[in-house]
């Protein structure tokens, strides 16, 4: 009876765990990655980062499109890149793509009415590393297994090491109205690009953000 209660009680631990992932997708991966494309677009990997408020061309961040396609296509001189570029009365974000050429964008900075800086994390990826964690837990206490417990630590804790380490920046430029008209998000390659660091952006944001009111 007692064997037979605890295979019981695998079977139906094992039964749960696709509602789980299917309610997590449902309810939570797939909300934040909209919220995500939504809110900046796709990111980047930066490729430079120039913040020099003595300079008359004081700001430029310049990142490229992500994904092994695109890493690919730089090797071969086929770069498509985005940039803002900052000067003491102007600034002009480039956007650019394999697909559909450049869209540029130029605007006199006392057009500019705010600046946003902010890192952004895939709390998903959190929220998904804990679910496996406690589900290895609750299952070894269930069938008294440590095997299952390890199982979903170890997948757990690859969730929530990506969560730490997989952050993007956004700098947003606003001219009026609750949407930027300018948004570049960046985010560091494993292969090749700058590290990100949140100080430099806020450095920006505040040089840009005086260069304006001296425009007004």
């Amino acid at each position: 009876m007692v064997g037979f209660g605890g295979y019981g009680s695998s079977g139906g631990l094992m039964t749960f765990l696709p509602f789980i992932g299917i309610l997590v997708i449902l309810f939570i991966i797939i909300p934040a990655i909209a919220k995500g494309r939504n809110r900046g677009g796709p990111a980047l990997v930066l490729k430079e980062f120039k913040l020099n408020e003595n300079d008359d061309e004081f700001l430029k961040i310049v990142g490229r499109a992500s994904g092994l396609l695109a890493w690919i296509f730089s090797l071969i001189g086929i770069d498509p890149i985005t940039s803002l570029i900052c000067n003491k009365k102007s600034l002009k974000f480039e956007e650019a793509a394999i697909q559909n050429g450049k869209n540029t964008l130029n605007v006199p900075l006392a057009a500019v009415s705010g600046v946003y800086s902010g890192i952004n994390k895939p709390f998903a990826l959190l929220v998904i590393g804990t679910i496996f964690v406690l589900g290895g837990l609750i299952g070894a206490i269930s069938v008294r297994s440590f095997g299952i417990f390890f199982v979903g630590l170890i997948i757990g804790a690859v969730f929530i090491i990506f969560y730490f380490l997989k952050k993007t920046m956004t700098f947003g430029i606003y001219c009026g109205g609750d949407k930027p008209i300018a948004t570049i998000c960046l985010k560091k390659s494993i292969i090749e690009g700058q590290n990100i660091d949140e100080s430099k952006y806020d450095f920006a944001a505040d040089a840009l953000l005086q260069a304006v009111l001296k425009c007004k």
